[in-house]
């Protein structure tokens, strides 16, 4: 019964030990390792980390113990602290989601984290519980997510039997984990631990290092900088493998729910009338091979690891998206038709991308020798123009406009008239001359929204969708009333 007064699994004792111990573990082992200093150990070295082990230790079990929750009076009571008590009371009505995630320890004694997510919940969950079985989280996900009115709370919760289940084959998986592009996140993961042992190095260290380099031929260097970045894009397919190995995208009657993850296996679960848009995006790597990755943004659901974006699919051949998402969410209709930018937009674009490219060429040239060889970036930018030119368009058809535009790779994305918060028209004086303007579509997706911009398509066409987009909202709003 969740109007009795419930408490997490004891595995939350072990979880919370865990994670204060992670939280200090660089004090600590600079406390063992360097703050000893030549003398070796004395005996309050072992009184202090004893001290500190039994006070994480019983912090942990104080914090499981204070920590209850129950349903009543149709929302979601916490109380928890031992020292400050604090309690939570969280509506029915306000839940957007609720998400289980297993990691290691959590699978080894068959429990779920629980992560809550609330109308303005902001960028993290608003509760997590991070030991619960799984007859505990699933009745609390009844009660809460599936059941809202109070005569329903004590029905039992049955499993969604799903409408549709896609899987992940081990090739995708191999594909999309080689060409996922996070070497960058692994090599900037690299710099922050770098910089976090910054002051423990000594300074001859980097004495040595710098002398090496600077006596280091430049094969060498190119040799090192190779390994490092194959090194790098090995450990980013390794993580996204385990990330999304086992992948499964199911749709019940209502809701999205995705599972994935080898060593984390997490499940997220996305209403499917809390869908705002779909993005389908096509990264450098995967568009020459005809590969693309399928986002979806919701008002809530899903996590927070891009601000309510969700990958709905890892990977997926770009002809066979349509028919997916038609089968998937014919709640939000696709289509392929787009309108290009105008001809006389491509110059803007050029010059767009070729100015920032400019100033630091002529500044190379100026102070460094031989740094007229700089100006042979401009070429590439115009180029990056270009592209950016050819891929951008928009269209709209029935109920859903569609907007293309590149990042670093080509996005595409589908927003239901009835899920667009506000379209804008934005000229400048520049853009006023030529008669072009820039379109703007702005959805909730996140606390504080998310916006989608082509930009330089023809004014008329401009106005075009803002009659389109106003013409449906009377319609809408005459409806309502």
């Amino acid at each position: 019964m969740m109007s009795e007064k419930k408490r997490l699994h004891p595995v939350a004792m072990l979880l919370a030990f865990l994670a204060s111990l992670k939280e200090v573990a660089l004090p600590l082992i600079i406390f063992v390792f360097i703050g000893r200093g030549g003398e070796g150990y004395s005996w309050w070295h072992f009184l202090i980390m004893g001290a500190f082990l039994l006070f994480t230790l019983g912090n942990g079990v104080l914090s499981w113990w204070f920590y209850t929750y129950q349903i009543r009076n149709n929302e979601l009571q916490i109380h928890q602290g031992f020292i400050f008590r604090k309690k939570r009371f969280i509506p029915r009505e306000r839940v957007q989601s609720i998400d289980t995630s297993q990691g290691v320890i959590q699978r080894i004694f068959g429990l779920v984290k629980v992560q809550i997510e609330t109308a303005g919940g902001g960028g993290e969950p608003e509760v997590v519980m991070s030991a619960l079985s799984r007859f505990d989280a699933e009745q609390l996900r009844s009660e809460l997510y599936k059941s809202r009115r109070p005569e329903e709370a004590e029905e039992t919760f049955v499993n969604e039997p799903p409408v549709k289940e896609y899987r992940l084959s081990k090739k995708d998986l191999i594909i999309a984990a080689s060409t996922s592009g996070g070497i960058g996140v692994f090599l900037s993961f690299i710099a922050a631990i770098g910089s976090q042992v910054d002051n423990i190095l000594p300074d001859e260290f980097y004495s040595i290092i710098t002398e090496r380099v600077m006596d280091a031929t430049l094969t060498f260097i190119l040799v090192i900088a190779l390994i490092v970045l194959l090194l790098s894009w090995i450990f980013s397919v390794l993580g996204t493998v385990l990330k999304y190995g086992g992948f499964v995208l199911s749709r019940t009657e209502d809701d999205l729910i995705i599972k994935r993850g080898i060593l984390e296996r997490r499940q997220l679960t996305i209403p499917v009338q809390r869908v705002q848009a779909i993005r389908v995006v096509e990264g450098l790597l995967r568009q020459p091979f005809g590969y693309a990755t399928i986002y979806v943004e919701s008002g809530g659901g899903g996590g927070k690891d891009e601000q309510f974006s969700t990958i709905l699919f890892p990977l997926l051949k770009r002809k066979r998206i349509q028919a997916f998402l038609e089968e998937l969410i014919p709640e939000v209709p696709v289509h392929q038709e787009l309108t290009p930018l105008p001809r006389k937009a491509r110059i803007r674009y050029m010059i767009r991308f070729m100015l920032p490219s400019l100033i630091p060429a002529l500044l190379i040239t100026y102070f460094v020798p031989f740094g007229y060889l700089s100006f042979s970036i401009l070429p590439v930018a115009c180029f990056l123009g270009y592209l950016h030119h050819k891929d951008a368009g928009w269209s709209i058809k029935d109920t859903t406009s569609l907007l293309q535009f590149r990042q670093i790779g080509r996005v595409r994305v589908y927003v239901p008239r009835k899920r667009i918060q506000a379209m804008e028209l934005n000229s400048t004086l520049f853009q006023k001359r030529k008669s072009l303007t820039t379109i703007q579509v702005s959805i909730l997706s996140s606390l504080a929204g998310k916006q989608f911009r082509v930009r330089d398509i023809e004014l008329l066409n401009g106005h075009d969708l803002l009659n389109w987009y106003s013409y449906n909202n009377s319609i809408k709003k005459q409806t309502d009333e």
